[in-house]
């Protein structure tokens, strides 16, 4: 990500996080998600629920509206993500010292574009 001192306006790139938006890395952060929230899941309910899954005809209204709602859940999930990342890389970068002016004021990381 590119930070810019708030003092002399010096912009510099670093990091790990990508430097330009890019839909595949919300895609990965999507699947990140999924993954934490089938571990959880399947860390809350055990070994004692092991029913036998009966297809009835009312899955025909159920699988469409879970699968919705749950890309919402991956898609909120990818933004706190995102932003748990950006927050711990910031951190990281914000007591650097400015190498034009030798202030710490340093903005909030941001990318530039689509990188298309």
């Amino acid at each position: 990500m590119y930070y810019q001192c708030r003092e002399c306006k010096y912009e510099e790139a670093r990091g790990c996080l990508p430097s330009a938006t890019c839909g595949l890395y919300l895609l990965f952060l999507m699947g990140m998600t999924t993954a934490i929230g089938s571990f959880v899941a399947k860390m809350l309910r055990g070994d004692g629920a092991r029913e036998p899954f009966d297809f009835g005809w009312w899955n025909l209204l159920v699988v469409p509206i879970g699968f919705f709602i749950g890309l919402i859940v991956a898609f909120i999930g990818a933004i706190v993500l995102n932003y748990l990342f950006e927050l711990i890389e910031y951190l990281a970068f914000a007591l650097r010292k400015c190498p034009r002016c030798g202030s710490r004021k340093w903005s909030w990381g941001y990318t530039r574009g689509f990188g298309l």
